[in-house]
């Protein structure tokens, strides 16, 4: 077999990273490479691994930030199955809520979150027909001839009246390669699974968009409540006659309802004790009160299903998220906190310890690779995230000035909690001016939804309008079908005379992990930098980074470095090839304080303008 089965012409420092990888697997090293948004990391990490999975017999577990990036490797794999027409299954993994049939019988597929999906499993084991179709299931076969994306083995079952979400778990035994989203590796609580039935000492590890893991991280092991949340449990405590249960969430909800009354900022500290003690006496009882709540949850969700409705219950919820909190307050590196959000107060259970609980997992691997175009410094993004014995390299981005033009703007900044009016103002201006100048599918994201919302209420969507464009605005809580939908309307607007103008926020779903090549996105203001807002959070993250790295590191790693990284991000959106060209104005004037984290094409074209001038440079950059 060939040393490399890339199928492509090799383009410009493409071949230097295939070696790097295969000198770090040589040498049983972990890996950090970081290179560019278009750059073909995918297929030259398959190229590099697969000959050394096949002569070692070892496997290959693929791990992105959610179930569609997962499908790429596959993508990939299936052109190099077809160029070589080699004997290596692999297939993309997804969860029971999306690979239950019974789920959309019972018309629970959109109204169910993964743990529920598995309840609903569980409590339908004996009577679903689609696990039973599964002792006469023979047609093996077919399915592993070649790679396989989770939509065909889903059609596949569809077809074949099987149970999709088994087949895969059966397909894991001939599998080469799996690629899951992240939660699968990284949630100790259901990773076992996927430790016993692959074996991670025998398979290589590849983080894919790798900057994502400090957050990814600690979603996974935080949660939340809001009041809503108490008081749709206490109505269920009422449905179901427990007294008791009414009393202590009666006296939850006065607690929190003052609690919010009494805030003289956005948030607060929450204290366990006083909270225990206001409510139920002590931590003892308020420790039963939280596990009977629990358990009436079970008993209500067990009900519901029986009834075909989705096994949801508030009480459950509730009860889990205290018994957490209880478990882990003592615990450095977890937070209680509660913030106002629309008039209502949530309360936050925060777990920060995502070096401290990603180092144990690493050593389970026989390697790691860590892959992303926004990764450096690299020795920092190792140390967050607990990797030691690794080789790392940042390649040169194939761009240049043929494919970029970009400007740091003077005299614009979103520095500060609130964006005053004076300053929207100024942004008001220069996007007006970057919406004028330039008759092409652009976007604007912003530093945050606060600044967005604060832009929009000043007319900013008018104004784009005026200039006969059609806006599309990211919302805070759009599903992921409306995203879809707006972004299929968006890329639509490239070919027509009226172009579109995407209003968004570095972070979100449209500045990360969204792909916009050609001429579907083709300039990028990023109104602000991300930093986030100085929160209690906020502080409590720098105060345990700063304990754990030194005060100058601890601000660094949890404050500076997140926010470039979310400006990079989105930045890269607009490049996704050589043949690709974009306009980049980074509209605040500290980016030139950061000009070395950020990307190389930025640090190679950029030139500082004065926003008021901002419009002439513009035209000047469409004339040449």
């Amino acid at each position: 077999m060939k040393e490399t089965l890339f199928p492509y012409k090799f383009r410009e420092f493409q071949e230097d990273f295939l070696n790097f990888i295969q000198l770090g697997v040589s040498k049983s090293k972990n890996i950090i490479v970081e290179a560019a948004t278009g750059f073909g990391k995918t297929p030259l990490i398959l190229s590099a691994l697969i000959p050394k999975v096949i002569k070692k017999d070892l496997k290959i577990v693929w791990i992105a930030k959610t179930g569609s990036e997962s499908d790429r490797p596959i993508e990939e794999l299936k052109v190099v199955y077809k160029y070589l027409n080699i004997d290596f299954f692999g297939f993309s993994f997804r969860g029971k809520k999306d690979m239950c049939l019974l789920l959309k019988d019972l018309k629970l597929s959109n109204k169910v979150n993964h743990e529920e999906a598995s309840l609903v499993c569980e409590a339908y084991r004996n009577k679903c027909q689609y696990r039973a179709n599964l002792e006469e299931f023979n047609a093996f076969e077919w399915l592993i001839k070649e790679p396989r994306l989770y939509s065909e083995i889903l059609n596949f079952c569809i077809e074949n009246k099987v149970c999709p979400y088994k087949i895969q778990v059966l397909l894991l035994n001939y599998a080469k390669i799996l690629a899951l989203s992240y939660n699968y590796i990284i949630d100790f609580r259901i990773n076992h699974f996927m430790k016993n039935k692959v074996g991670f000492k025998n398979s290589i590890l590849i983080v894919d968009e790798a900057h994502n893991l400090q957050q990814a991280v600690s979603e996974v092991n935080s949660d939340k409540i809001t009041i809503g949340t108490v008081e749709r449990a206490l109505k269920e405590a009422e449905l179901l006659g427990n007294k008791d249960l009414e009393g202590f969430l009666d006296a939850m909800n006065g607690y929190l309802q003052k609690f919010l009354k009494s805030m003289k900022s956005e948030d607060a500290l929450v204290q366990l004790s006083e909270i225990a003690w206001k409510c139920a006496g002590n931590e003892s009882s308020f420790k039963e009160f939280c596990e009977e709540a629990k358990k009436a949850g079970n008993k209500l969700r067990r009900q519901r299903l029986l009834e075909g409705k989705a096994p949801r219950s508030s009480l459950h919820h509730l009860g889990e998220f205290w018994m957490k909190v209880i478990e882990n307050i003592n615990v450095e590196g977890v937070a209680l906190t509660a913030f106002r959000e629309n008039e209502s107060l949530t309360i936050e259970f925060t777990d920060m310890r995502g070096g401290e609980l990603l180092s144990k997992l690493w050593s389970e691997f026989n390697l790691c690779i860590f892959c992303s175009g926004t990764l450096k410094p690299l020795e920092a993004f190792a140390e967050i995230i607990g990797l030691n014995n690794y080789l790392g390299k940042v390649f040169p981005s194939p761009y240049s000035d043929r494919n970029v033009t970009s400007f740091i703007t003077k005299g614009l900044s979103s520095k500060g909690e609130e964006l005053t009016n004076e300053m929207a103002e100024r942004y008001i201006k220069a996007l007006e001016d970057f919406v004028k100048a330039l008759n092409v599918n652009l976007s604007i994201f912003a530093s945050s939804y606060r600044v967005q919302n604060k832009l929009l209420s000043l007319g900013l969507k008018e104004i784009i309008e005026n200039h006969n464009r059609e806006v599309f605005i990211e919302a805070q809580n759009m599903s992921g079908e409306e995203g879809r939908e707006l972004m299929k309307k968006f890329k639509a607007c490239a070919e027509k005379r009226r172009k579109g103008v995407l209003i968004g926020v570095m972070g979100g779903r449209f500045a990360e992990g969204a792909d916009f090549p050609g001429k579907q996105l083709e300039a990028i203001f990023l109104a602000g930098i991300p930093f986030e807002k100085p929160t209690v959070k906020t502080q409590l993250y720098i105060k345990y980074y700063s304990k754990l790295y030194g005060e100058e590191k601890g601000r660094y790693y949890a404050y500076i470095l997140p926010a470039l990284k979310r400006a990079s991000q989105a930045l890269g959106r607009a490049l996704r090839s050589k043949d690709d060209y974009a306009v980049m104005v980074l509209g605040d004037e500290r980016y030139t304080r950061y000009l070395e984290l950020l990307p190389d094409y930025i640090q190679k074209t950029v030139k500082t303008v004065n926003f008021e001038a901002l419009y002439k440079a513009l035209e000047e950059c469409q004339g040449n």
